[in-house]
């Protein structure tokens, strides 16, 4: 072999290193990628969860019936929910005016709501960014033989980062109903 053969062995020999070493690098890059494209699943499926939690708690206390909002004299009414900012209360209110616009947050009505076992923080595992802001909105009575009305609820969640926000929106019936127990 003469010296001209070994040194294109040398030039071959460093073309595969760079080839291996840029393909080491895309392999890293895709796998950070990846890993980046779950965390924003988990957080995005974070603020579904958060929403939803508002919207089945919210569901939950309409069925009740032992609120203010319930009874059939008080169907045909909502209150003025606050312009700016979130309603104070304990539980949920009931608007009287629909949101204009519920995919822009933060909306100028609403309820701020703290699911059991949700943990609200700057940051850290396991937290969220903010509580689970609610709307409910009273649509009108829809029958008066059984009384009944319909709500529209709109939840708005955050994951873990502001950017993981969902906004869930759901139509309750609620009717009242009575047994006749007999024994007269």
């Amino acid at each position: 072999m003469n010296k001209r053969h070994q040194g294109f062995v040398l030039i071959v020999c460093l073309i595969l290193l760079v080839v291996m070493t840029m393909l080491g690098i895309f392999m890293f890059n895709g796998l950070t990628q990846d890993q980046k494209m779950g965390a924003n699943f988990r957080e995005k499926s974070r603020a579904v969860e958060a929403a939803q939690t508002g919207l089945t708690s919210v569901g939950y206390w309409l069925g009740q019936g032992n609120n203010a909002y319930l009874g059939p004299n008080n169907w045909v009414s909502g209150v003025t929910c606050a312009a700016n900012g979130p309603t104070p209360a304990t539980s949920p209110v009931v608007c009287n005016a629909a949101l204009a616009t519920p995919a822009t947050l933060p909306w100028t009505s609403y309820t701020s709501y703290v699911p059991a076992g949700m943990s609200v923080a700057a940051s850290g595992q396991n937290t969220y960014t903010s509580n689970t802001s609610v709307h409910t909105y009273f649509m009108g009575a829809t029958s008066t033989n059984p009384p009944s009305a319909l709500y529209q609820v709109t939840a708005a969640g955050k994951g873990g980062n502001d950017a993981a926000t969902a906004v869930l929106r759901a139509v309750y019936k609620v009717q009242a109903t009575s047994i006749d127990l007999g024994g007269g």
